[in-house]
């Protein structure tokens, strides 16, 4: 490779910048967040489980999404004080500041509002499987075609193993669905719901290692998302909840939105991250493993019947996470 002639051969790159740090390193640090990021919605998905199963309104549905972004806006502020002690810019450019804003919006409402819907009419283990068949798909497309992003076939290949463990998953959630629960709750309206999910949170995966690859901070993106959430939903979830059924709230139900909230705001931290340093495929597929983790923990905490769906569908999520190619 040719050098500039401003340049030395053997002057160190700048350790600060992840673009420029040894390629092995980024990578580790890339699967170690989207990892991470898997643990985190884990833990949050099955506290909304919980809360999902208490009340199957809307308004509900609507209340524990504004409740769950609140402890987002709490860290992208601790974030952003940090940043302004050190004197640095939180929007070194305004320019993507109307596009993240409808991008925040299209995340809470599509997205994080669409998926606790699908919750309650199809649950825990099918919606997270149909959420994740088109994050995968759609950041595939949408991450080649506006972020160049290279998508190799060992890649290819570990998407097309991740896509058959999520039927194979949704196909024991459904077996499981049908011993436990009544008959409407597998519906046309909750699987629609976790289409759109899957939809929205893969245009915002886009989005965001667009944005933050190349023009904003990690906070300064965090804060436009999580308060578009809190402040529009809790406005809506006012109306239409009412304050009787505010008060109504039991500490349990608190503590489960909260828990939600802390275990989301440490995941979607992890996941902007990841999306600074692998492309969206990479980070998709990583991410896709919190299907397996629902399912195990499916059986061990809710007691769901152990299939060979599920058996096979967990044992082919860990092989397409093996064979998945890490480099960038």
């Amino acid at each position: 490779m040719a050098h500039s002639p401003h340049q030395t051969p053997n002057a160190p790159a700048p350790a600060d910048t992840p673009a420029e740090q040894p390629d092995s390193s980024v990578r580790r640090r890339g699967v170690m967040l989207g990892a991470l990021s898997a643990v985190g919605y884990s833990a949050a998905n099955l506290s909304l489980r919980g809360l999902s199963g208490r009340d199957e309104t809307l308004s509900w549905a609507v209340w524990v999404t504004a409740m769950k972004a609140l402890p987002t806006v709490v860290l992208s502020i601790f974030l952003l004080t940090r940043r302004w002690r050190r004197a640095e810019p939180f929007y070194p450019t305004r320019r993507p500041i109307p596009a993240l804003i409808v991008a925040a919006f299209v995340m809470q409402f599509g997205g994080n509002l669409g998926f606790q819907i699908a919750l309650i009419h199809v649950g825990l283990a099918i919606a997270v499987p149909l959420v994740f068949a088109f994050i995968i798909c759609t950041g595939a497309g949408l991450g080649r075609a506006f972020l160049g992003d290279s998508v190799s076939l060992r890649t290819i290949l570990s998407m097309a193993i991740m896509t058959i463990a999520i039927i194979l998953l949704s196909w024991a959630a459904t077996l499981n669905a049908s011993q436990e629960t009544s008959p409407h709750v597998v519906a046309w309206l909750g699987v629609m719901m976790a289409i759109i999910s899957g939809l929205s949170y893969g245009v915002n995966g886009v989005v965001i290692r667009r944005v933050s690859r190349d023009l904003l901070p990690i906070e300064s993106m965090l804060i436009i998302y999580s308060s578009t959430g809190l402040i529009s939903l809790t406005a809506i979830g006012l109306v239409l909840l009412g304050p009787d059924r505010i008060a109504a709230i039991t500490l349990p139900e608190w503590s489960m939105m909260l828990a939600a909230g802390i275990c989301n705001a440490f995941a979607f931290f992890c996941i902007t991250n990841a999306l600074k340093l692998m492309n969206i495929s990479q980070v998709n597929v990583i991410n896709a493993s919190q299907n397996a983790m629902c399912a195990i923990a499916a059986v061990l905490i809710f007691g769901e019947a152990v299939s060979t769906p599920l058996v096979v569908g967990i044992a082919l999520s860990i092989c397409g996470l093996f064979v998945l190619d890490r480099k960038s």
